[in-house]
């Protein structure tokens, strides 16, 4: 591992260790503001994922896949006797 790695990765445990210690410290000193900002955030965040839903769901999701170009024709079987050119035209 190297050494970038293991810092970054100390910082994020670091990181991580001070924000859970933070917010059990927050809730434990004033438990009701802490559970209202926490149902204000899984209100408004329930909201916006609605929304989300409901503007996701128009008629462009459901729009018909578009058709295959036809095979250019010197890409196509010729069942003919005549034999085409590169260009296409038959002699």
């Amino acid at each position: 591992m190297s050494v970038k790695t293991k810092l970054a990765r100390q910082a994020v445990r670091k990181t991580a260790k001070h924000t859970a210690h933070g917010a059990l410290s927050k809730l434990e000193r004033k438990p009701l503001r802490s559970v209202t900002l926490i149902a204000i955030g899984v209100a408004i965040g329930g909201l916006v994922g609605w929304l989300i839903g409901r503007s996701g769901g128009s008629d462009d999701a459901y729009a018909d896949p578009i058709a295959q170009a036809p095979a250019p024709p010197s890409v196509a079987t010729n069942n003919s006797t005549e034999n085409a050119s590169e260009t296409g035209a038959v002699s």
